[in-house]
């Protein structure tokens, strides 16, 4: 598969997850697909994207895409950002460094309804310390049709509605 093509894996797992959540949406690091997509699904429902982004070629491309509906927010340390201040309907985690998808993840296991999180095959996940995170929920849902994989986590919802 193209390298263009791996970087937009998830599109599927996070259309579903935006269509079942309700609320604010958060997205930890921006990119081509994510942001865009988010941006546009945000537009059409009314609801408020909240994107974070440490590097700031990223931010650049990402904040022509702020709006009264969408927030892009440049941070130069992750732990600043007040992830635990609220309650996310949904967020997506697929930001650097690797490591640090696992640690802002525990942060929003009880904040967010579903946690979206890219690039969890066997063979990346332990680079992102998925590992570590995935028995803090009650479920999850690994979504393995094409690589990098893509996995929901929630602890507020069965994860029945989401197709392998």
């Amino acid at each position: 598969m193209k390298r263009i093509a791996r970087m937009a894996t998830h599109v599927p797992v996070l259309t579903r997850a935006f269509d079942l959540s309700e609320g604010d949406v958060l997205e930890i690091g921006t990119g081509y697909f994510s942001t865009t997509l988010l941006d546009w699904l945000c537009a059409i429902s009314g609801r408020k994207l909240v994107s974070y982004e440490t590097d700031l070629r990223w931010y650049e491309k990402a904040k022509r895409m702020q709006s009264d509906y969408h927030d892009i927010i440049f941070v130069e340390n992750w732990d600043t950002i007040p992830l635990d201040e609220k309650h996310w309907g949904l967020a997506f985690i697929d930001h650097s460094p690797h490591t640090r998808r696992s640690v802002d993840i525990k942060r929003l296991k009880d904040k967010a309804e579903y946690i979206v999180a890219h690039d969890t095959e066997p063979r990346s996940e332990k680079l992102y310390g998925y590992p570590d995170i995935y028995s803090l929920f009650k479920y999850r849902f690994d979504y393995k049709k094409v690589e990098p994989w893509t996995s929901v986590l929630s602890n507020f919802h069965t994860l029945t509605k989401f197709k392998a």
